[in-house]
């Protein structure tokens, strides 16, 4: 029996060895893979800013609100950068292929790794993020896609509108980590298709140009430290063939004219004709105003007068002035000697229309001249 007992104790020694060298270096493994993981946490290069190429693809620009001043954009964003740190054996009959990640996957990887976190400074809200994904090669590159909808502000001339120009911009900026960290590197700022440019602007807009600048910025509550930011810029022209002179140039113009030929109503030779006048004016008055609220939407609301503010003001006034200089025919006519009325009507409906055209020209020139100061 002792035999067996000693050949069993000591297959007992041998099996918990065999276990315990065997346990041993999994958890040394494991423990090695979790300092690993903490340390892809950190900036890939503890001593040198890490460069991120930076592409934007513009995808669409619309929702142009100039009441707001703000836009909506959508595009593409991709950054690069490089982490030999996550460099892998490749399969030996693709040597250059990445793993490629779905949005799930990247979310998951971005949750463990360094990443450079950007934010839009001049949007209103967040954006909202469609599509993400992630390619990382055997050297460690990686290429973070990102396609956005954001809604930003815009700056712009607007104090000859329907004439004009504004500057779609997106503020692109690394808030999270300083120039010491990361800088970005622009790489490429295009449209979809660069050479159909308007085809991606979306209301009575034409593409003028487009431009990019990286430069430092910082933050309110740290002066000290520079950030890595991108200005992307779009210029863009008011089309005011539509939306100015079909939409606004063309009725005060009717407006003007139905005004002019009331003046030829006489109410001296027809006495029923005093009321179309005068009503006829008053409604046009009516009319003008219906058309300034009406058109709230399609004008800027600016802390400057725009040239159609002042179309607007000045077709009001002057059609006030008709309506004053009729009934002030009236009262001559019927108060006063007929003679005097009849000169004082046929001079008013010569100087009325010079008059209309002379303070519009000369208004018109005054803001040409001297233009509001614009901030931003």
């Amino acid at each position: 029996m002792k035999p067996i007992v000693w050949k069993f104790m000591t297959s007992l020694a041998l099996v918990a060895t065999l276990t315990f060298c065997a346990v041993l270096p999994l958890s040394a493994s494991e423990l090695s893979q979790s300092d690993s993981a903490v340390k892809l946490n950190e900036a890939p290069d503890p001593n040198h800013p890490t460069p991120v190429d930076v592409t934007y693809a513009i995808d669409d620009i619309s929702d142009i609100d100039l009441a707001a001043g703000t836009y909506k954009l959508t595009g593409q964003m991709i950054l690069e950068w490089k982490d030999s740190r996550l460099a892998f054996t490749p399969d030996p009959r693709y040597l250059d292929r990445p793993q490629d990640l779905d949005a799930d996957a990247a979310k998951e990887l971005l949750k463990k790794i360094w990443e450079p976190v950007f934010e839009i400074s001049n949007e209103n809200g967040e954006r909202k993020t469609g599509v993400l994904s992630i390619n990382v090669w055997p050297d460690g590159r990686i290429r973070l896609y990102e396609k956005f909808d954001s809604v930003a502000q815009f700056h712009g001339d607007l104090h000859l509108y329907p004439y004009g120009n504004i500057d779609c911009e997106l503020v692109m900026t690394g808030f999270l980590q300083d120039r010491s960290e990361m800088v970005y590197r622009l790489k490429n700022f295009d449209f979809q298709d660069p050479a159909k440019p308007d085809q991606f602007i979306h209301g009575h807009w034409t593409f003028v140009s487009m431009s990019a600048e990286e430069k430092p910025a910082k933050r309110s509550d740290d002066r000290s430290v520079d950030y890595s930011q991108i200005h992307f810029k779009v210029k863009l022209r008011h089309e005011s063939i539509q939306s100015g002179a079909f939409t606004i140039f063309i009725p005060l113009l009717v407006i003007f004219l139905a005004s002019c030929a009331l003046l030829w109503l006489d109410p001296g030779k027809v006495a029923s004709y005093s009321s179309p006048r005068l009503g006829g004016t008053l409604t046009l008055i009516l009319t003008t105003i219906a058309l300034k609220f009406s058109l709230a939407k399609q004008v800027p609301t600016l802390h400057y007068v725009t040239l159609t503010d002042l179309m607007m003001m000045i077709t009001i006034s002057m059609l006030v002035v008709s309506l004053i200089s009729s009934s002030f025919y009236l009262w001559l006519y019927t108060e006063k000697t007929q003679s005097v009325a009849i000169k004082f009507n046929r001079t008013a409906r010569v100087f009325y229309p010079v008059l209309f055209v002379s303070v519009v020209v000369l208004s018109i020139l005054l803001m040409i001249c001297f233009p509001p100061v614009i901030q931003g």
